[in-house]
């Protein structure tokens, strides 16, 4: 289950969300700085393997002449990078593995991420998720599909043709949304406009909501896609 976090909290702690957004880092292939102190320069390396039933990181090696040096001080790599144009840090341990075809590092999942959403609830991308299918209901005769960019239990993000600019503006309530979730019964939600903004070269906009109505089934479903999603 996810848990409520304070809105003015920054820090990600539940562990199903932390294995996420490791995974999301991972899937989208982001390039992350690790430093090791003041005394070291700052290296670049990035996720092979977010391993969820260990619990534990896999990276490549960024900076083989530091391997002793790199070890010695090993409790306090700092990593940081750019996701979703929002800053994420952590810190972990680090251990070598040093073989003759592995010279790679791993690393225990962080306790805590540094994420910035200003949210109640984490955001999952569905970048990487196939089968998803949204509708929103403009009339009982006229629909228009679009594409579910992320999605948490009291919010989602929308992106669909920069053509319907104009049919949406801040604030205004989108009645009928239907989404169609991989292996899940699909739902229809009630959302206010937050935010929208134009993506792509002026060929989609983007439309932040909030979901109006908290229904447990709903919610459920929710949950139970971002849990199966951490296995594709």
């Amino acid at each position: 289950m996810f848990h409520q976090k304070d809105i003015n909290t920054a820090y990600i702690k539940n562990p199903i969300e932390i294995y996420n957004l490791l995974k999301n880092i991972q899937k989208s292939r982001q390039i992350i700085a690790v430093s090791f102190g003041s005394n070291y320069p700052q290296s670049l390396t990035s996720l092979l393997e977010v391993n969820h039933n260990k619990k534990t990181l896999l990276l490549d090696e960024p900076n083989p002449a530091l391997n002793s040096k790199l070890m010695a001080l090993a409790n306090n790599a700092q990593f940081s990078l750019k996701y979703e144009q929002l800053p994420v840090s952590f810190t972990t341990s680090l251990s070598l593995l040093n073989t003759d075809t592995d010279s790679s590092l791993r690393a225990p999942f962080p306790t805590e991420i540094y994420y910035p959403q200003n949210r109640k609830f984490y955001r999952f991308s569905t970048d990487f998720v196939k089968d998803i299918d949204t509708t929103i209901f403009l009339s009982s005769e006229k629909r228009l599909t679009c594409k579910l960019m992320n999605i948490s239990l009291n919010g989602l993000n929308l992106q669909l043709p920069y053509a319907f600019a104009k049919a949406f503006q801040s604030k205004q309530v989108i009645n009928d949304i239907y989404i169609q979730l991989p292996k899940q019964t699909g739902f229809s939600v009630s959302a206010k406009i937050k935010n929208s903004r134009i993506v792509n070269n002026y060929n989609n906009i983007s439309l932040g909501l909030e979901i109006l109505e908290q229904n447990p089934a709903i919610e459920k479903s929710i949950q139970q896609f971002i849990y199966r999603s951490e296995n594709i």
